[in-house]
């Protein structure tokens, strides 16, 4: 390959393109993809993992994510994950000696309560149930005798109808803890993920509608129980998929609301991922905030499971600290006085930033690196608008790399993933097909201008839109899968003197194909030496 110190080169993530079955629930396979098609077949090209111990992960069919994949990329080797450090810490018993942990304990012993808010899932990428457990059954041993527990319904990084499964799970728990004389631990607010607190959009709307739920007990739809929540609201509308059920409050026989978060108490988000759990943080933490009106803000002790935000260190109380990344790839290019930039729309912009960058959200250097944010759209499905701001995102990279400053850009579209969480069929392959044109585009410019780039996935899920659930019934899926995603590099230059290593049974974690190659990969593209404590380089020379 020849010198591109001056020459732009991209990494370009087609966010949930995974390779599937090639069958009828492939989405990407049914898309007229011509521009990948021909990418595919004429330049270096391979298959990278993106799941598991090949991200950090703890076990061998976790799902990789958004934020598990960007953090690998950019730092160019694998590392333990926030889920796989949280179960080491609570294997050797190191997470519940924590001085956060700690202070949240001490903050209820004159009698206030502990209420546990977070994603109840198994699906191990914003949360686990397991988590949950362990924390009550610590607040149990601990003696605090008043719990609550604020769910946010799943039905995406799991099964689409599986909210019994997990509030039935926590139920038994709290049979047992509530036969002991004055314990009191139960459920006081729930509703879909989709649809309260776990916004990364700015949506304060849905913030807000959980933050009156949670805090003062307020809301339009109100139960004696989660189940009966969970029942009326399919039954009211079938096939409602859990991460879209409306919020409702647990109240009384007299409508009172059983567990509202009130001064003196203690709150822990046990998410571990923050581009979902920062916004409600803020609500719970931030004195000067105008997200909405929070009314009375209770003084509580609020901790989160791991940082959310870096940069302004929220939570401030943090039961697991940050995955550090010491030196992440825009770092090291901005070291070598590489002029870079990151290109999104607002749903995948943390991941371009903070996760990226293995911890830090804003520029090192003004001067050097340039983050654009295109706004994605608002008060819609994205179902509705498979073609989200993909071809604002083109309009924008051929700008950026026509301007001939830059030597490195990152560029996530986020169709494929956003549009495949939504579980259905032909908007998922509208946004593929929009994807692979603005791809081409972008490849075009690149070639125009001698540059190059490695386009990939940092995980799968559009090829995955359907699943067979028990009897053999076909169901919608709207979680990730953990299906190898393509990589290829876009080298006008090419002349097959070169290929990309292949994924092989034989080869261990460390050496087959995945994102944590990528930095290395990108280092040599450019023209640069490949850094030594970076995994090494997919390219492979005849």
């Amino acid at each position: 390959m020849s010198d591109r110190m001056t020459k732009p080169v991209l990494l370009i993530v087609m966010d949930g393109w995974g390779m599937g079955s090639g069958g009828p629930e492939d989405a990407i396979a049914r898309a007229n993809t011509p521009v990948f098609d021909r990418l595919w077949s004429d330049y270096a090209h391979t298959t990278l993992m993106t799941h598991g111990p090949y991200v950090g992960l703890p076990a061998k069919n976790d799902m990789g994510g958004s934020e598990v994949g960007h953090l690998t990329m950019g730092a160019g080797m694998i590392l333990d994950q926030g889920p796989t450090r949280i179960n080491k810490a609570f294997a050797d018993g190191s997470f519940l000696k924590s001085k956060a942990l700690t202070k949240v304990m001490a903050a209820v012993e004159s009698g206030g309560t502990l209420h546990l808010m977070g994603l109840l899932s198994d699906g191990n990428i914003h949360s686990h149930l397991d988590h949950f457990k362990k924390l009550i059954n610590f607040a149990f041993d601990s003696g605090v005798k008043s719990l609550r527990v604020h769910a946010l319904l799943d039905g995406r990084d799991v099964g689409i109808h599986t909210a019994q499964k997990y509030v039935c799970e926590l139920e038994e728990d709290f049979v047992f803890i509530n036969s002991r004389d004055g314990f009191d631990y139960r459920f006081a607010s729930g509703g879909g993920r989709e649809r309260i607190v776990m916004d990364r959009d700015r949506d304060w709307s849905k913030v807000e509608e959980g933050w009156n739920l949670m805090v003062h007990g307020t809301g339009a739809h109100r139960f004696p129980s989660m189940i009966s929540a969970i029942e009326h609201m399919r039954a009211e509308k079938p096939g409602l998929i859990d991460q879209d059920m409306p919020g409702f409050v647990v109240v009384d026989e007299a409508d009172r609301p059983v567990g509202p978060i009130c001064d003196g108490d203690a709150v822990v988000m046990v998410n571990f991922r923050g581009d979902r759990a920062i916004e409600i943080t803020e609500a719970f933490e931030l004195d000067e905030f105008d997200g909405f009106d929070r009314g009375n803000r209770p003084d509580v002790v609020f901790a989160g499971m791991m940082v959310y935000d870096e940069d302004r260190n929220l939570p401030a109380l943090q039961l697991m600290g940050p995955t550090k990344v010491d030196n992440p790839f825009g770092r090291r290019i901005l070291e070598l006085g590489i002029k870079q930039f990151r290109l999104t729309e607002t749903q995948k912009y943390p991941h371009v930033t903070f996760f990226f960058n293995g911890g830090y959200r804003k520029p090192l250097d003004d001067t050097m690196e340039d983050y654009i944010l295109i706004p994605s759209d608002k008060g819609v499905s994205f179902s509705e608008a498979p073609a989200m701001k993909a071809n604002e995102i083109a309009d924008r990279a051929v700008e950026l790399i026509e301007s001939g400053e830059y030597g490195f850009g990152l560029i996530n579209f986020a169709n494929a993933d956003m549009v495949g969480h939504c579980g259905r069929m032909e908007p998922a392959i509208a946004a593929i097909e929009t994807v692979d044109g603005a791809v081409g585009r972008i490849v075009e410019a690149l070639a125009k201008v001698g540059g190059a780039a490695l386009i990939t996935a940092d995980h799968g899920n559009a090829e995955e839109m359907m699943v067979y659930a028990k009897g053999g019934a076909e169901e919608a899926s709207t979680k990730h899968s953990i299906n190898p995603v393509p990589c290829i590099l876009f080298d006008p230059a090419y002349d097959g003197s070169y290929t990309l290593r292949q994924p092989d049974d034989e080869q261990s974690t460390q050496t087959q194909p995945g994102l944590a190659h990528l930095a290395a990969t990108l280092f040599e593209a450019m023209g640069q030496p490949v850094p030594d404590d970076l995994l090494p380089s997919l390219i492979q020379r005849s």
